[in-house]
């Protein structure tokens, strides 16, 4: 259990996150066929994944360190390890973003998600070894508050909000319409007419 200046966080974050998988389900089962049909977009099951993911791991996280006498570290180490291996999921649609020209968002999607929860279990470790550490318990709910930030902005993105809205996608996806714009030779770079000019006529 987490010492007592930690515990009001706890409870907070065990009925947010509660309710969040709840909100995701619900949105979820109003059009399933959307995201686990046969012809459901990669992006979405990706989005979907990735969001549930995240907030099923706050929410046991949270609801575990409530739990008195239990090895907070030692706990951590099992939700963070099925996390990770849930996103290595994943790369199982690699061929489906190519396909879809969505790549540069996957793969910053599974590295973000990796990432985090490779750092849970770090923590985890942490807190097994010296569970009194107030630096771990603080990085512990930095990690959570990064965890929600995730499992909301794919739920987000889920539910039909434009991609790329985040600072991170935003830049991939700016960088790869760099890459892909076509390179025009030095004559075929004139400017353009003003809006509303009309062709000279006089012959």
């Amino acid at each position: 259990m987490v010492p007592t200046a930690y515990s009001g966080f706890m409870v907070a974050s065990t009925q947010a996150s509660a309710a969040l998988i709840g909100l995701l389900f619900v949105s979820i089962s109003i059009a399933p066929q959307r995201v686990f049909g046969s012809e459901a977009e990669a992006s979405r099951q990706g989005l979907a994944l990735s969001s549930f993911t995240a907030l099923a791991n706050v929410f046991f996280i949270s609801f575990g360190s409530l739990i008195p006498m239990l090895p907070l570290g030692l706990f951590m180490i099992f939700p963070g390890a099925v996390t990770a291996s849930q996103t290595m999921l994943l790369l199982q649609l690699l061929p489906n973003w190519r396909r879809e020209r969505t790549l540069i968002r996957g793969i910053a999607l599974f590295m973000v998600s990796a990432v985090l929860y490779g750092y849970e279990i770090a923590i985890g470790v942490q807190l097994w070894q010296s569970p009194s550490n107030t630096g771990a318990l603080t990085g512990l709910l930095e990690l959570l508050l990064g965890a929600y930030a995730i499992g909301l902005a794919r739920a987000w993105e889920l539910l039909g909000a434009a991609h790329g809205r985040g600072i991170t996608f935003a830049a991939f996806e700016h960088l790869a319409a760099l890459l892909r714009r076509p390179v025009h030779k030095s004559n075929e770079s004139a400017s353009p007419p003003e809006p509303g000019a009309k062709p000279d006529d006089r012959r």
